[in-house]
């Protein structure tokens, strides 16, 4: 690298930096440059979401969760945030909330959402900073954080956070809509504030309800379920909750880990702390997850630290447990099956992965859903009758071709595991054809 290009990219580095600092972005933590989605702002509209050279990002108030109204003429002045097919956008460690892909039906291609919202640039930008489309026929914001989202650590787990990504406790000497932290308190514990008039915002799918308070001081406090929300003022970057159990009467704020959400179609099916659907796997057996690399990354397994258990809420009939994983981790089970998200839902209330495969099912909150496995329900000559070799060219060519399957020389767990990943894929296969596919596969 010159000289001269070097000195370019630690100017340039060292001017991120020091903007972060002018308008309040949490800078503790260096950014991933590479990240879809990041922290931006300027002086008066204070941090804001941009994409990875630095522009600025925006919502349209008449689009709806998972789906973009704007077309035609409204695209060429606000053009989407896209990625390619099958990527997955990634947002910058410390940004609360969550990021998904719809596809656009005018034209086929993939844009990127934040909190179900579609993300769009305005035209007449010129640079990073630049926000000229904000407000814009008052239809047109530039995107937010909600006021109140979920983040976490390691350590604890899922938690409340802020707008800036730094977690929210809870006062235990409060009451429900009182605050009893003033003076010396609110210094070291600042409240969580909104201006007068305006009503908070919680991340789409969070359990609980936000309202405020007015403080002796006049200024307006956020609170959650009516309990006041406060900062740490030792908590240095997003994922810190350094303030948990101080004095043993502050603590963070902890949705439940298992909770009962649904739609219209499916009814009531069970949701993880951040409302999306969760999914039992049919070829799982109790207190097994048989569900691992790429189909793990499709099927996102339900996660708790080492050592907590997941907790329910309300209506959760069933009983959770955990279980250790083959990489350490420890996944949530309800009635000892696994649960598992699924990376195309994209709004709370989605469960577009029902009946991936004839595998994949929602989960009620009476029991599990889906029906029984072919050794259950004693049906394992189904798999005999089946044609093992039209199905893999029927079925199973999502992810390889027929050429390089049929180039594979396997054993039959090695075959169960690439049936299993091919499934992840979206291979539409039951339990009885799966079975046929691997007996074939592996008889070859």
């Amino acid at each position: 690298m010159s000289r001269k290009l070097a000195s370019a990219m630690m100017f340039i580095a060292a001017s991120v930096a020091l903007a972060a600092i002018l308008i309040g972005l949490p800078a503790a933590r260096a950014q991933d440059m590479g990240a879809t989605v990041q922290w931006g702002g300027n002086d008066e509209l204070g941090a804001f979401l941009v994409d990875s050279a630095g522009m600025t990002l925006y919502v349209f108030a008449n689009d709806t969760p998972g789906v973009s109204n704007c077309t035609g003429d409204c695209l060429v002045n606000w053009p989407p945030l896209l990625v390619e097919e099958g990527q997955q956008p990634t947002l910058a460690e410390g940004i609360p909330g969550r990021l998904g892909v719809i596809q656009r039906p005018d034209d086929g291609t993939y844009q990127v959402v934040y909190n179900g919202m579609p993300l769009y640039y305005w035209v007449n930008d010129q640079q990073p900073g630049d926000a000229t489309g904000h407000n814009v026929r008052d239809v047109w914001f530039v995107a937010k954080p909600a006021d109140v989202s979920l983040g976490g650590n390691d350590e604890l787990g899922p938690f409340l956070v802020g707008p800036n990504g730094m977690t929210l406790y809870i006062f235990t000497n409060d009451a429900p809509g009182v605050s009893n932290c003033s003076g010396d308190c609110a210094v070291n514990w600042p409240p969580l504030l909104v201006e007068a008039g305006r009503q908070p915002t919680l991340q789409p799918g969070l359990a609980g309800t936000l309202s405020t308070i007015t403080r002796d001081d006049g200024t307006i406090q956020v609170t959650y379920n009516d309990m006041p929300l406060y900062y740490w003022i030792n908590d240095e970057q997003p994922g810190d909750a350094t303030g948990q159990n101080v004095g043993e009467v502050w603590f963070v704020v902890q949705p439940p880990t298992v909770s009962v959400g649904g739609n219209d179609e499916l009814g009531p099916f069970l949701v993880g702390p951040d409302g999306m659907t969760l999914y039992l796997f049919t070829n799982d057996t109790p207190g097994v997850s048989n569900c691992y690399d790429d189909c793990a990354v499709r099927w996102p397994p339900l996660l708790v630290p080492e050592g907590q258990q997941p907790t329910a809420g309300e209506g959760v009939a069933g009983t959770l447990g955990v279980i250790e994983r083959t990489d350490g981790t420890y996944q949530v089970t309800y009635n000892d099956i696994p649960l598992y998200y699924w990376f195309r839902d994209v709004v709370p209330g989605d469960a577009t992965g029902q009946n991936v495969g004839e595998v994949w099912f929602v989960v009620s909150p009476e029991g599990v859903m889906g029906g029984e496995t072919s050794a259950e329900t004693g049906e394992e000559s189904m798999a005999a009758a089946l044609d093992g070799n039209a199905l893999v060219s029927e079925r199973c060519t999502v992810c390889h071709t027929r050429d390089r399957i049929d180039a594979a020389s396997k054993d039959s767990a090695g075959w169960a595991a690439t049936v299993d990943r091919m499934i992840g894929y979206g291979a539409q296969l039951n339990a009885d054809e799966r079975q046929a596919v691997i007996d074939y596969l592996s008889s070859r």
